[in-house]
């Protein structure tokens, strides 16, 4: 089976940060051609000695577009259509463990597009940190990425290709299949960070890297925290060690978490104890309470099908 895998990565460091190197290890057990895509800068001696030693071959890019935005200027560099399988996959989460789990499930199942997880969340789809794609699949994504070009503003990405691909697949009768799939399963939220824990537990080979460096975009943790999430990275990783018995760990999650200082860690502390508390008063609709519930936490809740 001729594959290869597009690997993209955005970072600052001076170096690729280890759990990159860690997860580009991983991919090459699976895949006969990486290309690493990061945006544009100069790659230091030991990274470039590290690549050639696995015959990795990086793709500097003007940072544009998002990471579907780097896999459309690769798949217009490289002709596709020649190959067997093809992997998006991006470094927006830390793998910690062997990827031999997920590939054998591949080949037990052989569907045309599948991915780690999928989710309900807005429409059908499957998250896009990790999209493999088989046959007929390939053809569609070459037209797909080609119909839609690149696209700068991110909810036009999140639409047109993180939950728009998955509709123009299903719609074009290409099978898919999840390896953790959520699919009508009533999942509150995004299961990359609502069920990641219990993934983790059941032999998932990945955490969100936003969990763990506690930087949660335009989500609004208060808002997690009322409907069940644990905000504590430290949790997490204690899990992994414990699942994995890997001696790795430490390496792979070093300078990922992030101090708040006391002051900050205080507020985020109080503040978590507060939504947490407002979502089990609301949970088990103790509306009595004269409290002003915040509006961030009874729309968490209200989405998620706890109160009506």
């Amino acid at each position: 089976m001729k594959s290869i895998c597009f690997f993209c990565s955005y970072y600052n460091e001076e170096e690729i940060p280890y759990y990159v190197k860690f997860y580009l290890e991983e991919l090459m057990k699976h895949f006969g051609e990486i290309i690493f895509i990061t945006n544009e800068k100069k790659l230091s001696p030991s990274d470039e000695a590290f690549l050639a030693a696995l015959t990795i071959q990086p793709m500097l890019v003007k940072n544009e577009g998002y990471d579907f935005g780097m896999w459309y200027k690769a798949i217009r560099k490289y002709d596709v259509s020649g190959y067997d399988r093809i992997g998006l996959v991006n470094d927006s989460c830390i793998l910690f463990r062997s990827l031999d789990g997920f590939f054998s499930w591949l080949d037990r199942e052989s569907p045309d597009y599948s991915g780690m997880t999928d989710c309900d969340l807005h429409s059908y789809h499957v998250q896009s940190y990790f999209m493999i794609f088989h046959g007929k699949a390939i053809h569609y994504l070459k037209s797909y990425f080609e119909q839609n070009g690149l696209l700068t503003d991110l909810q036009q990405v999140i639409k047109i290709y993180e939950i728009g691909l998955s509709t123009y697949l299903v719609n074009a009768g290409v099978n898919v299949k999840a390896y953790f799939s959520f699919k009508d399963s009533g999942t509150i939220g995004n299961p990359s960070w609502m069920q990641a824990k219990n993934m983790i537990k059941k032999g998932f080979p990945l955490v969100k890297k936003r969990i763990v460096a506690r930087n949660y975009g335009e989500s609004d943790y208060k808002g997690l925290v009322a409907v069940g999430f644990d905000p504590y990275p430290s949790h997490y990783i204690k899990l992994i060690k414990k699942v994995t018995g890997s001696n790795k760990i430490d390496a792979i999650f070093s300078g990922m978490q992030t101090g708040k200082g006391f002051w900050g860690e205080l507020k985020f502390q109080a503040t978590c104890i507060i939504a947490k508390i407002y979502g089990t008063m609301l949970r088990y609709r103790l509306t009595y309470v004269m409290v002003r519930i915040p509006a961030w936490t009874y729309s968490a809740l209200k989405k998620s099908g706890k109160v009506k």
